[in-house]
């Protein structure tokens, strides 16, 4: 019951980021779309950088549900590499709100995935550190702190999706040889 009303609140809270304009605050619009009380937002989510922060927690997991089966098909540990990067960018392009949010007002997501990112990390690192420590043991990696790894993962993915650059995230068969070049300054085929 109460997941279900977080995630009410939750999908009203998308559509009416959707809707808005830039910096509006929402809470009114969010629990009138919900149908509960502007309390129960605040007692279920919390304020709006909670509400942020919520919203991007269940897409990080909803994504990790993606990919899933590209992070442990059979292959090399490289080409699951590259084809999970692939995968979270091409996601994160497919992503409405964020797309929105990043074309009209970056300045307030950026936080989230450049100085307070240590949380969104901190869901990456729960969701791929078991992935990381199966490929140790199965032999694929040198034995190495998973959560570095994985670190360094979230780092070049949030990287990729925030700053512009001369990759185009648009095209995968481009983000696919930058990091097969990336992938060639330090990990031999």
């Amino acid at each position: 019951m109460v997941d279900d009303l977080k995630g009410r609140i939750l999908d009203a809270a998308v559509d009416c980021f959707l809707e808005s304009h830039p910096g509006a605050r929402i809470h009114a619009a969010i629990a009138e779309r919900a149908k509960v009380s502007r309390p129960t937002v605040y007692k279920y989510v919390g304020d709006q950088d909670a509400i942020v922060m919520a919203l991007i927690e269940r897409d990080i997991s909803r994504m990790h549900a993606a990919i899933e089966p590209i992070v442990t098909r059979p292959g090399t540990l490289r080409q699951r590499f590259v084809d999970t990067i692939v995968a979270v960018v091409e996601y994160a392009r497919n992503h409405a709100l964020l797309q929105k949010v990043l074309r009209e007002n970056p300045i307030s997501v950026l936080p989230w995935f450049t100085v307070h990112s240590e949380q969104v990390i901190q869901t990456g690192l729960a969701l791929f550190t078991p992935h990381v420590k199966q490929a140790i043991a199965d032999g694929e990696f040198p034995t190495v702190d998973p959560i570095v790894i994985v670190e360094w993962c979230c780092r070049l993915i949030l990287s990729l999706i925030t700053t512009p650059g001369t990759v185009r995230i648009d095209d995968s068969a481009a983000l696919r040889r930058y990091l097969e070049d990336l992938l060639d300054v330090g990990l031999p085929r």
